[in-house]
């Protein structure tokens, strides 16, 4: 495997904004090239100052890529009923919970990104021919000869079927600045997994009418995702534009990998937070397997 490849600059103690020119450089030293599928999860933060800002990130994604696909969750839309399924990750008594069910606000495909997302994500959404899948919370959008397949896999009972089409068409994730725990790839590992998934519940605006939606297949916990990156350090391809590491991680090694590594050690990747209710649903539905 090559090295990283630094791009990055310094005048005197401050360091000078990245170029649009700088950024294509990096994600070439990627082997990335025109029909290259990558799903971005991306900091602008953690670039540093970049000339543009995010418009200048999309188009250099868009100047060395052929696909794009970025998260446009809208955790902003899920709710919370007073009862539910058991062992679902969640006490539906909290006072939190009921909290977050007045602020919810109902899906509809121009609702802007959780903040969680990034602003490189939002400024994504909203660029000219950018596509998005009407799926309440976990919605992808995509730019690309490729959109209508990719988006048509995502469906209320297969919400993660975008990363299992870009598995099979040799698609990759890009890490921009950020770590596994914002890698939704993984979730789908999961699933393949056979890894307990929960039931979550979102509202939505279709024709004037707002109704909640159940979710079936809502991944778990990420918080210890981090431990994959023992598992996969020979197959991802890493360099540093601005301040920000940037790996390129095949998603046709990766999902084996994981499934793989899930299966021999089932608490592969589960979080070590004695309140995570998630992980523990997760541990418990296995010791009852």
């Amino acid at each position: 495997m090559e090295g990283p490849v630094i791009i990055q600059h310094t005048k005197g103690a401050q360091a000078m904004a990245i170029s649009h020119a700088e950024i294509i450089m990096g994600l070439q030293s990627l082997g990335l090239e025109q029909d290259s599928k990558v799903l971005v999860h991306a900091s602008l933060a953690a670039l540093g100052e970049v000339e543009g800002g995010a418009q200048t990130v999309i188009e250099s994604l868009m100047a060395v890529t052929g696909t794009i696909v970025m998260p446009a969750f809208t955790y902003q839309t899920m709710v919370w009923p007073p009862s539910g399924p058991a062992h679902n990750g969640v006490d539906y008594a909290s006072n939190d919970y009921r909290r977050i069910n007045a602020a919810a606000v109902f899906f509809t495909p121009d609702l802007p990104v959780h903040p969680d997302a990034g602003e490189i994500a939002e400024a994504f959404r909203r660029q000219p021919f950018v596509a998005r899948r009407n799926q309440p919370v976990l919605s992808v959008t995509d730019l690309g000869d490729d959109a209508d397949e990719l988006l048509a896999a995502q469906t209320i009972g297969h919400p993660l079927g975008p990363i299992e089409w870009l598995q099979h068409h040799h698609g990759d994730v890009l890490l921009i600045g950020i770590d596994q725990t914002h890698n939704v790839s993984l979730h789908f590992a999961e699933r393949l997994a056979n890894r307990k998934q929960f039931i979550r519940w979102a509202i939505t605006l279709e024709d004037g009418h707002g109704r909640a939606l159940e979710l079936p297949h809502f991944p778990g916990c990420s918080d210890g995702f981090n431990a994959i990156d023992q598992e996969i350090h020979q197959v991802a391809r890493q360099a540093t534009i601005g301040e920000a590491t940037v790996r390129r991680i095949p998603l046709e090694l990766l999902i084996p990998i994981t499934v793989g590594w899930i299966e021999e050690a089932p608490s592969a990747l589960l979080c070590d937070k004695a309140g995570c209710a998630r992980c523990n649903d997760v541990r418990r539905a296995r010791q009852a397997a």
